[in-house]
């Protein structure tokens, strides 16, 4: 009898949480994903505002792997997943067969339809992403720097969309990055008069999920580091030096930053299975996919139902994470030829960041922290969420230097024309 083989799809949280739960059943894994690193994506936006950097933000599937016997990895891009014939087939290799399937692929930015989104738009959903705002922001001031009347067209207007915690925490980055470290980095600069972050969020509050004392007071410390918050304002067109917002309001910008959604992998449209909003794949109690027992998926490409509330849960990477190694478990169970269990979240609390020494928390049992301790709280978490001992040790010396000293030593991007001329040497 071969020995029994589980394939998981996507290296982000769920599916390394099913491959790690998996590190002992008598099971051999193969996981496949289009990047070789994990990326730990809450933190993203510290990456982009350059407080840390790539290796503290992504961590290298392969290794991880040596510390698993019965798993292999594979960089490849899924072309296919053939429900039918347990198959999933990959750009330039051969198709990999299997017995259980992890569909782990995450999500995708959501435009809503936004006119002008997918063109000048940033989002931060993924590494690309976030080096991409980091290389424009960088760029866009050192053109500022050559050229200040570029100040009038709103070159120093940076504005972000969304109020849930990605846009928070990226108005607050970007805010404390403009006024801690562009004014000294640009003493010839009006920084302080001119550079603005607005933050616009098409409901009447930011953090929607969170309570109503959480609510104003990230609202008030994203002030208080100079945001603009503008509530019940959505953006309706986006060009490149300017947006429209549904109001008919023009504002001037070269930086718009997309944090106010996300849909599903466009893989879950090609299965055949059923989709719900956000292109999700609703799945079973535990787990598995209606009418199929050796096929899970978890993430943020599934709706899923904690067993325990019976309520649709959010996407978060603590339920990534949760649901992933649950699925691990109930496969080790059907290996073993018992039942699968049904999945029951543990509610660990939720948090964000505001900004150097503001966040919010709110615990499961209706406790909420804010201010320095809730941003302690924020940061030790953080840490032990990381993947490898090497990122967890460099990320707390980056941001105990950051607190000591505001400053943030990640600012430096290699353009074509700096390769061009080191070689030219």
């Amino acid at each position: 009898m071969s020995e029994t083989h589980v394939v998981v799809l996507g290296g982000g949280f769920a599916g390394l949480g099913a491959v790690q739960k998996l590190k002992d059943a008598p099971v051999k894994i193969t996981i496949i994903d289009q990047n070789n690193y994990h990326t730990f994506q809450p933190l993203l936006y510290q990456l982009a505002t350059n407080e840390l950097s790539a290796n503290e933000v992504g961590f290298p599937i392969r290794e991880m792997m040596h510390r698993q016997d019965n798993a292999i990895f594979h960089q490849a891009k899924i072309m296919k997943i053939d429900l039918e014939n347990k198959q999933v087939h990959l750009a330039d290799m051969e198709p990999v067969s299997y017995d259980y399937l992890v569909i782990g692929l995450g999500a995708v930015v959501n435009y809503f339809g936004t006119k002008g989104a997918e063109e000048h738009a940033f989002p931060l959903y993924t590494m690309r992403d976030a080096f991409a705002l980091k290389d424009h922001i960088t760029k866009l001031l050192e053109k500022v720097d050559k050229n200040p009347a570029l100040i009038d067209d709103g070159a120093l207007t940076f504005c972000v969309v969304g109020g849930g915690p990605t846009g928070v925490e990226t108005a607050g980055a970007l805010s404390e990055l403009l006024h801690a470290v562009t004014e000294e980095d640009y003493p010839n600069l009006p920084i302080k008069e001119k550079a603005e972050v607005l933050l616009f969020e098409a409901g009447d509050v930011l953090l929607k999920p969170f309570k109503p004392k959480l609510q104003k007071y990230a609202k008030k410390s994203l002030e208080k580091l100079g945001v603009t918050v503008r509530l019940d304002e959505g953006v309706s067109e986006i060009g490149p030096t300017s947006i429209t917002l549904k109001s008919g309001e023009v504002v001037k910008t070269h930086t718009l930053i997309w944090g106010a959604g996300v849909q599903a992998n466009p893989l879950a449209a090609a299965l055949g299975l059923e989709q719900v909003r956000g292109g999700r794949i609703p799945v079973e109690l535990d787990l598995s996919v209606n009418g199929r027992s050796n096929v899970f998926v978890v993430g943020d490409i599934a709706q899923i139902t904690d067993a325990k509330t019976n309520e649709v849960l959010p996407q978060l990477g603590s339920v990534a994470q949760q649901a992933g190694r649950h699925v691990g478990e109930n496969i080790e169970r059907l290996v073993k030829g018992k039942e699968t269990k049904p999945f029951e979240y543990t509610d660990k609390g939720t948090m964000a960041a505001i900004g150097r020494g503001a966040a919010v928390v709110q615990l499961p049992e209706h406790g909420t922290m804010t201010g320095h301790a809730a941003w302690l709280a924020w940061l030790g978490v953080h840490l032990t969420l990381l993947a490898g001992g090497e990122e967890k040790s460099t990320t707390m010396v980056d941001w105990g230097w950051n607190i000591l000293t505001k400053k943030r030593g990640k600012r430096i991007v290699m353009t074509d024309e700096d390769v061009e001329a080191e070689g030219n040497q």
